[in-house]
C-alpha cells in the first residue's frame, strides 16, 4: 500500500466516521429524554422486567443473520453489483429463521419463566419483534448500504428511528405509562425504519434475482463458519443479565442493566468505528496480508486512544451520569459502573479484533473461543452472584463485573493466538495497561473518589491528555497527522 492509497483510505475512513459519529451524536441527544425518563417513572423493578426482555430476546435473535454479514463485508465492497444477486435470497431466509426463532423463544419462555406475570410475557413477544426487525436491518440492510458506500443514507434513517421511538414514548408517558406499551413502541419504531429501508433497497434495485438454491449454498459456505462466532458473541453479551434474571430478582436485574446500558453509551464508537473500518479492512486484505496487517496496527492504536478518554470520563463522573439519566432510585448502580469501565475497553479491543478475525479467519476457530468463553463465563456468574447478592442492592451486579472482565481478557488472548498476524507486542500491552490503569484506580479508591466534589475530579480528567502523551499513548507527530487528516476531509 503506497503512501498515496494510504492517504485515500484514511480519508474514507475518516469521512465513514464524520458520518456515522454524526448520526450517534444526534440520535444519543434526542434518545436522551427517554433514557432520562423511563427509568425514573417505571422504578428499578419494571426496569428490571424490561431490562432482561430486551436482554433475553437479542439472544436469541443472535441466530438470525445466519451469519451473512460476514459475507456481505467480505465481497460487496469490491463488487456492489453483487447485492443484486444475493439479495432475494438473504430476505427469504431471514423471514424463515424469524419464524422460527419466535416459536423457540415462546417454548424457551414456558421452561424458565413459566411463572412470570402477562406483562412479563407480553413485554418480552413484543420486544422479541423489535429484536427481529433490528437485528435485520443492522445486520444486513445496513451492513449492504454501507459497504456500497451509502453511509449518509444509513446515518438518516438511524435518527429518524430513534426520533419516531423517542415521539411515541413521550406520548406513552403523558398519557398511559407502561412497560409494555414502551416496548410496543420499540417494535414500531424499528418497523418503520424496516419499511424505509426496504424502499430504498427497491429503489436500488436490490431486487429481482429471485431466491436460488446455488446462491444460497455460496452464502452459507462463507457464512455459517462464522454463524456460531456471532450468535456465542451476543450471548456472552447478555449472559449477565439473563444470569442476573434466574438467579437473583428484577430489582437486582434493573441495577445491574442501568449500569450496563450506560456503558452501552459509551460503547457509542464501537458501531462507528466498525462500520468505517471493515470496507478499508475488506479491501485491504483483498490487496494482501501486508497491507491488513498494516493497517490493523494502525487502527488498533486509534481505537485505544479514543478509549482513554471515555473510560476517564466513566470513572470519574460516572455516578453523576446515572443520577442525571436514572435518578436517585438507581443509586445501587453506581458502583456498578465503576466496575464496568475495565470492560469497556476490553471490549473495544475485542470488538474490533474479532471484526478482523471475521475478514480473515476460519470462522470455526472463532466458535470455540466462543464457547469456552460463554461456559467460564456461566461458571463464574453462577458462583459471584450468591455472594454478591449479600452485599446488599448492588452486589451481585458488582460481583458479575469481574466475571465479565476476566472473560474478555481471556477471550483477548485466545482471539490473539489465531490472529493472521503478531498482535500482542509490547507496544499493544503497555499501551492496554496505560488505559487499564486508571480504571483500576478508580475501583480500588471508589470511596474516596465518589466523595471528590465536581470540581476536583474535573481537575483529574484534565491531567488525561498529558497522561496521554507522558506514556506515549499518543504523540505530537500522531497528533499533527490525525489534524491534517480532519481537515483534508472536512474540506474534501
Amino acid at each position: 500500500m503506497d503512501e498515496t492509497q494510504d492517504q485515500s483510505v484514511h480519508r474514507k475512513i475518516a469521512k465513514n466516521v464524520s458520518l456515522l459519529s454524526l448520526s450517534v451524536g444526534l440520535t444519543m441527544v434526542i434518545g436522551l429524554a427517554l433514557r432520562m425518563l423511563l427509568p425514573r417513572i417505571m422504578g428499578p423493578e419494571k426496569m428490571g422486567i424490561f431490562y432482561f426482555a430486551d436482554s433475553f430476546t437479542t439472544a436469541f435473535f443472535a441466530f438470525l443473520p445466519l451469519g451473512f454479514t460476514t459475507y456481505i463485508n467480505r465481497t460487496v465492497p469490491s463488487n456492489h453489483g453483487h447485492v443484486r444477486d444475493i439479495f432475494d435470497t438473504i430476505v427469504l431466509m431471514e423471514l424463515l429463521m424469524a419464524a422460527l426463532i419466535g416459536l423457540a423463544m415462546f417454548a424457551s419462555l414456558m421452561i424458565f419463566k413459566r411463572d412470570a406475570g402477562w406483562e412479563t410475557w407480553g413485554t418480552v413477544m413484543i420486544m422479541g419483534i423489535y429484536a427481529a426487525t433490528f437485528n435485520f436491518q443492522r445486520n444486513i440492510l445496513h451492513k449492504i448500504f454501507i459497504a456500497i458506500d451509502k453511509v449518509r443514507l444509513v446515518s438518516i434513517i438511524n435518527v429518524v428511528v430513534k426520533i419516531v421511538l423517542v415521539a411515541g414514548c413521550l406520548v406513552i408517558f403523558k398519557f398511559h405509562p407502561t412497560i409494555l406499551l414502551v416496548a410496543i413502541m420499540h417494535a414500531l419504531s424499528e418497523i418503520f425504519g424496516l419499511f424505509y429501508m426496504m424502499r430504498e433497497a427497491r429503489r436500488h434495485q436490490f431486487f429481482g434475482e429471485g431466491f436460488s438454491r446455488e446462491r444460497l449454498r455460496e452464502l452459507l459456505k462463507v457464512s455459517l463458519p462464522f454463524y456460531m462466532a456471532g450468535v456465542l458473541t451476543t450471548f456472552f453479551t447478555e449472559t449477565d443479565t439473563n444470569m442476573l434474571s434466574f438467579m437473583s430478582s428484577d430489582i437486582e436485574v434493573g441495577y445491574f442493566g442501568s449500569a450496563n446500558k450506560l456503558i452501552g453509551v459509551f460503547l457509542l464508537l464501537i458501531p462507528i468505528l466498525q462500520s468505517s473500518f471493515t470496507p478499508a479492512l475488506s479491501q485491504a486484505l483483498h490487496e494482501g496480508a501486508g497491507n491488513f496487517g498494516k493497517l490493523y496496527k494502525q487502527l488498533m492504536n486509534l481505537l485505544l486512544v479514543f478509549s482513554l478518554p471515555l473510560s476517564v470520563v466513566l470513572i470519574l463522573f460516572g455516578d453523576y451520569i446515572s443520577r442525571l439519566l436514572y435518578g436517585d432510585g438507581f443509586q445501587a448502580s453506581y458502583k456498578i459502573v465503576c466496575f464496568l469501565t475495565p470492560v469497556l475497553t476490553m471490549m473495544y479491543i475485542n470488538t474490533f479484533t474479532g471484526a478482523c478475525l471475521y475478514l480473515s479467519s476460519p470462522g470455526g476457530q472463532i466458535s470455540r473461543i466462543f464457547i469456552i468463553g460463554l461456559i467460564i463465563n456461566v461458571a463464574l456468574d453462577m458462583v459471584a452472584i450468591p455472594i454478591g447478592l449479600k452485599f446488599g442492592p448492588g452486589g451481585a451486579g458488582v460481583a458479575v463485573t469481574f466475571c465479565t472482565f476476566i472473560c474478555e481478557v481471556y477471550t483477548f488472548l485466545a482471539m490473539t493466538r489465531i490472529f493472521p498476524t503478531q498482535v500482542l507486542d509490547l507496544k499493544l500491552f503497555k499501551n492496554m495497561l496505560v488505559i487499564l490503569a486508571p480504571c483500576w484506580l478508580g475501583m480500588l479508591f471508589y470511596e474516596p473518589m465518589v466523595a471528590l466534589n465536581f470540581w476536583e475530579r474535573l481537575a483529574i480528567a484534565a491531567l488525561a491528555p498529558f497522561y496521554a502523551l507522558l506514556t506515549r499513548l499518543v504523540t505530537m507527530a500522531e497528533i499533527k497527522a490525525f489534524s491534517r487528516l480532519v481537515r483534508s476531509t472536512l474540506t474534501s
